[in-house]
């Protein structure tokens, strides 16, 4: 297998990057992008300029205006175009120069910006990167309705991979001070077993009671969950790269009022400490933790609201980076991490060799298996 740095780099030159570039990502939660702003965007490497027009439709165009390279974010929007601050360029929804304040007509339709196809969906904006047309856009019916749309983001300063190889095993001792143990002891599986599917990959976790607990992994960079534990969530996540060493999570949840007032209460605090409205940042705890200024068990208050993404961060970033692992020990358990490197590699060298891919979709069969 190739060295784990090499394997998982995504920028716009490397076959993983090219792989990526096949398939829809999410690259903001929609209600962050107002009418008439314009916001930087980086994914996969590169960066981009998003803006939503004054009508209210989105559009992904290139970085930087075409006559001096000033990044075409700080510009102005101006009905569903943008107009460059340096010298004035405007650029239509299609990338089409449309004016040039100093030169006549002809001259702007010389010049045009790549754009790209975006899509609003589950309260986030996607867009495809690749060549030619655009693949049909994959929808998660149950997501749709049937209870209240939760979505939030965070960035994470690892490869991507990390958080897709993060596995059962680590709840109970990388949460253990999180609500998921508030009122019962932790309890690590006992078998962890994993297997492909029509969309991925399922990681199931045996405990001792006899009781399943399934994990899925859909294909390249989502995860799913439902569970009779959790049945008032059901919770889809995207990872996305940013570039080699840090990706954003985009994740969707559909919340049921079967939790109840004190469970209901108890999300909505870890909510809102998610968007920025309770308690310190994420990063700015988990940071100080790995400093070593701030123990996890410590942390208390309106801090302690958002604990599980404080520990994942501490748990995911601390790795390091993947260029500096220079080896690993890895156990029976790690088998879903095993499986999703064999899988990477396979759809990853089949299309950078012009090779048939695996056609993945969310079967009934995949969905099922969700409620186990």
């Amino acid at each position: 297998m190739p060295d784990l740095a090499d394997l998982f780099r995504t920028g716009p030159n490397t076959p993983g990057g090219h792989y990526m570039r096949t398939l829809w990502h999410p690259i903001i939660i929609a209600s962050e992008l107002k009418p008439g702003w314009a916001k930087p965007i980086q994914i996969l490497g590169e960066k981009f300029t998003l803006y939503r027009g004054e009508g209210g439709a989105p559009y992904l165009t290139a970085f930087r205006c075409a006559h001096r390279g000033l990044q075409l974010s700080v510009g102005w929007i101006e009905g569903d175009t943008i107009r460059c601050r340096f010298h004035g360029w405007r650029y239509d929804g299609s990338g089409q120069c449309v004016e040039v304040p100093t030169e006549d007509a002809a001259t702007a339709k010389t010049v045009r910006l790549r754009t790209y196809p975006v899509r609003e969906y589950l309260g986030l904006i996607f867009t495809y990167l690749g060549d030619g047309d655009a693949p049909e856009f994959p929808r998660f019916a149950d997501f749709e309705s049937g209870g209240e749309l939760w979505v939030e983001a965070y960035t994470r300063a690892c490869n991507f991979v990390i958080n897709m190889e993060n596995d059962p095993v680590h709840i109970p001792f990388a949460h253990r001070e999180s609500e998921l143990f508030a009122n019962k002891a932790p309890e690590v599986p006992v078998k962890v077993d994993a297997e492909e599917t029509d969309w991925g990959i399922d990681i199931r976790s045996t405990f001792a009671n006899g009781w399943v607990h399934t994990n899925q992994r859909g294909w390249p960079n989502m995860t799913c969950f439902k569970s009779p534990r959790q049945q008032h969530r059901s919770h889809l996540t995207w990872r996305v790269p940013i570039d080699d060493d840090s990706h954003w999570s985009f994740q969707v949840d559909i919340m049921y009022d079967t939790a109840g007032p004190e469970k209901m209460q108890e999300y909505r605090r870890r909510h809102e400490a998610r968007g920025g409205k309770l308690g310190r940042s994420y990063i700015e705890l988990g940071e100080a933790i790995l400093r070593g200024e701030l123990r996890i068990q410590d942390i208390d208050g309106d801090d302690k609201a958002n604990m599980i993404w404080i520990q994942d961060y501490v748990t995911q970033v601390g790795q390091g980076p993947i260029s500096e692992r220079k080896s690993e020990h890895l156990i029976r358990a790690d088998i879903g991490l095993l499986l999703y490197r064999k899988l990477w590699e396979r759809e990853v060298m089949a299309y950078a060799e012009g090779r048939p891919l695996k056609k993945w979709h969310r079967s009934a069969a995949v969905i099922d298996s969700e409620d186990e």
